[in-house]
């Protein structure tokens, strides 16, 4: 593996931790009422789903395929390299999509997706590495 995909990984990992460290007992109320809570959680979900794009980008760039226009699209490219993982990760760039345009009433159900599909992000990148 070259740089770029080796600070890729370590940047997942390390933002997943950041994440799990900073909504530890945060319930929807705090979520609302605290704004850097809700700064903090939503830019660290918005980290989360750009890295795992970025490291589908490394994957299909190595294997001479094409980048497609979308994030979503282009998690799914990945079916063919990473298998079924790729179909369960590719929906959360809608979660991005929504939580980073600031759609207030749905960010905290979008931060609890992400949260409980971390160990898929997780299994994503793994999978991804031993493409690369």
């Amino acid at each position: 593996m070259n740089n770029k995909i080796d600070k890729l990984f370590f940047f997942l990992d390390e933002t997943i931790d950041y994440f799990l460290q900073k909504i530890e007992g945060i319930d929807r109320d705090r979520y609302f009422a605290d704004r850097d809570i809700r700064n903090i959680l939503d830019k660290t979900i918005n980290d989360i789903i750009l890295c795992a794009v970025d490291i589908s980008e490394e994957v299909l760039k190595e294997n001479k395929r094409a980048i497609p226009e979308t994030y979503k699209d282009t998690v799914l490219a990945c079916y063919e390299f990473t298998g079924e993982i790729a179909l369960k990760i590719a929906p959360l760039t809608k979660h991005r999509n929504e939580t980073i345009h600031q759609y207030l009433k749905i960010n905290w159900q979008n931060i609890v997706t992400v949260k409980n599909k971390l160990s898929e992000i997780r299994e994503f990148a793994e999978k991804a590495k031993s493409c690369l």
